[in-house]
Order: structure tokens, then C-alpha cells, then sequence
């Protein structure tokens, strides 16, 4: 369980450029001890970067970094990453084809009397018992991510740092390889941050997650805070599905298909969010037209266009048999929520 007395990552106004580019903008966040941390975001947000700058790959211009009680960037200060004991898994896991998974495992650990019994250690934590003499290239997408993983947590990081690590996985895999590497993880007692454009990987894995939006971090929580309760648009239109209606408030409120709303205070411009599965068929409700269907399996979404024009997007279950097009009528199970629009 992450420990609320002790923080493994502080930053504090972190600032980086690339080039031209400001990358990173006034990146200031706190980690637990113990926490499985994600950062997520749209590609080009600055999350990679911000990842580099934890590990000691890039230096910022401004701000400062502390891992644990020590301070590794600013006031004059750049920790180079060998001296950070700083865990990292890259997106292609950069193994070795030419070694086995135990000398993979243990590329990095200095030769004493306990290097074996260290590598013994991690290939059963990462349940890599049997194929400790294999050759990498033998192994399965899932069984590399495993040997990356292993040899990250092999010479005991303080703090460990993922990059994008299942956006080379067939699709059917990653579900079941997350959740593998959410456990080794927490097993091993290792602070982790991870890096990722997958909402569904953030959501699924992560204690908690920082949304990043064009070098900025504009929101921090837990996945269900994150996704229930978003605090800009970005956000809301990012992870998770919804239905986002850009309307004018008046007088404190505003008027939308499903009635009016109180708005935020003084906000001329506002987004009313709803996302699908808030919508239910309901008997009396706002009428409208089912104009396609799209069916998961697990779930499925109707296309609706509503007698007052709009149109939204509603989640409903695998058995509700509507056939094709046709009339129905909507609720709201719960009150949407009403943020302040910005500017693209």
C-alpha cells in the first residue's frame, strides 16, 4: 500500500525544453511510497519527457526534484542517472538477443557472492522460473515484458520508471499483462511511475493518475476521480467516452438538451458533460430516434438524435434488445457536469 508519511517523488515546478519546444511546463506533483503512479496523456503532452527528467535523461531548465531525501535536480544540481537507483522499462525492452533471461536479469547487478541468488529472487517473483535459460528471442511478447520487468527490479531501484511498456502487445494480451505487471509490482514493495496514452491501461493499473494536456499536468486523482469527476474538458474528453455539448450560460445557468443547469459562476462559455452510461431509457423521458447501433458484446452504444436536435450517445447493456432504428425516450441518472469551455 502506498505509505501517506513518506513521498518518494517531489517535483516542483520542473520545466523542460527541447529545441525550440517548451516540452514540459511548471510540473509540480507528489508520489507515495509504495504508489503505482501513471501519467497519461495524448502523444506529445510532455509525459516522456517528464519521465526523462526522473530518471536523469534530461535536465531542466527550472524547477527541482527530490527522490526521497534527496535532491537529484535544480538549485545548480543534476544527479546523473546512474547515481539515481532509478528502475527503467522502456517501450521495446531493450533486451539483449544474444543472452538468455537470467543474464538479461543480471546485466545490471554488480559481481558478488549474492548475484545469482538475486536473479533466482526476481525470475520467481516475475514467474520466469522456467525459462531462466532461454533465449529471449524464444519468448512471447508477454514472457519479454516480463524478463524487462525482472531486470528493472533486479538490482532493487528506490524508484521505478515505465515507459509506454504494452503498446507492443497484440491487444489480447495487454489486459492480462498489466494486470501481471500491476502484481509484480506491488509484490516487490517498489514505488512505479508509468508513462501511457491508453486510458484504459491508466485506469486499470494505476493508484493514482496525472492527466497531462500540452506540457501541462491539469489534473491529479484516482481513477475514479479522474474519470467520474474530470476538472477541464481536455480531460473529459480524453479518457472515457462522452457527450460534450459547447453552450452559452446566462445568469449563472445553462440551457442544454436535457433542461437547464446551473453553470459556474461568472463563466460565459461552458462544456456540459455527459458521458454515455449516465443516460438510461426511461419511460416519459426526452424523446428521440435510434439512428445506429453499435454492439461490444459486453455492452453497447445507441446513436440518438433527440426531437430537439441534439445528438448523443447512450450505454446501455448487451441484452437490451432494440433492434434497428426507432423511437425511444431518455433520462439522466445523475446531474452532468457543467465546466468552464477553453480555448483550443
Amino acid at each position: 500500500m502506498p505509505d501517506p508519511f513518506r513521498i518518494a517523488v517531489r517535483a516542483q515546478g520542473l520545466t523542460c525544453r527541447l529545441g525550440d519546444t517548451l516540452a514540459v511546463r511548471d510540473l509540480s506533483l507528489e508520489v507515495q511510497a509504495g504508489e503505482l503512479f501513471a501519467i497519461l496523456g495524448p502523444s506529445g503532452c510532455g509525459k516522456t519527457t517528464s519521465l526523462r527528467m526522473l530518471a536523469g535523461f534530461e535536465q531542466p531548465e527550472s524547477g527541482s526534484l527530490w527522490l526521497f531525501e534527496d535532491q537529484v535536480a535544480g538549485d545548480g544540481l543534476m544527479v546523473p542517472p546512474e547515481r539515481r537507483r532509478v528502475g527503467m522499462v522502456f517501450q521495446d525492452y531493450a533486451l539483449f538477443p544474444h543472452m538468455t533471461v537470467a543474464e538479461n536479469i543480471a546485466y545490471g547487478l554488480p559481481k558478488s557472492p549474492d548475484r545469482a541468488a538475486r536473479v533466482s529472487e526476481v525470475v520467481e517473483l516475475t514467474g520466469l522460473t522456467s525459462l531462466g535459460e532461454r533465449a529471449v528471442h524464444e519468448l512471447s511478447g508477454g514472457e519479454q515484458q516480463r524478463v524487462a520487468l525482472a531486470r528493472a527490479l533486479a538490482p532493487r531501484p528506490r524508484l521505478l520508471l515505465l515507459d509506454e511498456p504494452f503498446s507492443n502487445l497484440d491487444p489480447s494480451l495487454r489486459a492480462r499483462v498489466r494486470a501481471e505487471v500491476r502484481e509484480i509490482v506491488k509484490l516487490s514493495g517498489t514505488t512505479a511511475i508509468l508513462v501511457t496514452h491508453d486510458q484504459e491501461e491508466a485506469l486499470s493499473i494505476a493508484d493514482r493518475i496525472a492527466f497531462m494536456w500540452r506540457g501541462r499536468v491539469e489534473q491529479v486523482g484516482t481513477p475514479d476521480e479522474i474519470y467520474s469527476r474530470p476538472e477541464t474538458v481536455h480531460a473529459a474528453e480524453f479518457i472515457g467516452d462522452a457527450n460534450i455539448y459547447r453552450l452559452r450560460a446566462e445568469r449563472g445557468q445553462v440551457a442544454t438538451p436535457f433542461g437547464f443547469l446551473p453553470a459556474p459562476p461568472e463563466a460565459e462559455r461552458v462544456a456540459v458533460v455527459i458521458r454515455p452510461e449516465e443516460l438510461q431509457i426511461m419511460a416519459g423521458g426526452l424523446g428521440g430516434e435510434v439512428i445506429a447501433r453499435e454492439y461490444y458484446g459486453h455492452d453497447q452504444i445507441l446513436h440518438v438524435r433527440l426531437h430537439n436536435g441534439a445528438e448523443v450517445r447512450v450505454r446501455v447493456g448487451p441484452h437490451e434488445r432494440l433492434g434497428g432504428a426507432g423511437p425511444i425516450a431518455l433520462g439522466l441518472r445523475s446531474q452532468p457536469l457543467v465546466l468552464p469551455a477553453v480555448e483550443e
